[in-house]
């Protein structure tokens, strides 16, 4: 399965006093990327949770390779990794629209919990199908 890829221009916001984004903000491009990454495959948020589920973040990493810049376009770059019984795996990749360099590169796993107790659940059928595809 190809990627799904957030394209984003760095914003003033996006950075530090030098200009280079600020490392939390990659966890947001990380984020952002992954909303697109579920809506791609069929299964976006609101149709999760009107499935009576939520994924809950329980592991984010980061590994910094290049500093990306206020103005430039990034890319980021996302892949199921990993279904397991109750958690998802994503790997996240951000490269530099211009060059195709790698900015920063990571994963995220998300635990599938029910909407009324929080507490872990099997990875429902249709999100597994869905995410295997």
């Amino acid at each position: 399965m190809e990627p799904t890829r957030y394209r984003r221009k760095v914003r003033f916001s996006d950075t530090d006093c030098l200009g280079h984004v600020f490392n939390a903000n990659y966890f947001v491009y990380f984020d952002d990327a992954i909303t697109d990454h579920l809506a791609a495959v069929g299964q976006p948020c609101d149709r999760i949770a009107e499935q009576g589920y939520d994924l809950v973040l329980v592991r984010a990493e980061c590994d910094f390779r290049s500093s990306g810049l206020f103005g430039e376009v990034l890319v980021t770059e996302v892949q199921t990794e990993r279904v397991g019984n109750t958690s998802v795996t994503f790997r996240v990749r951000v490269v530099r629209e211009a060059d195709g360099s790698v900015v920063a590169e990571g994963r995220e796993v998300y635990v599938v919990v029910g909407r009324g107790g929080g507490r872990p659940e099997p990875v429902p059928a249709f999100l597994r199908e869905a995410l295997a595809g």
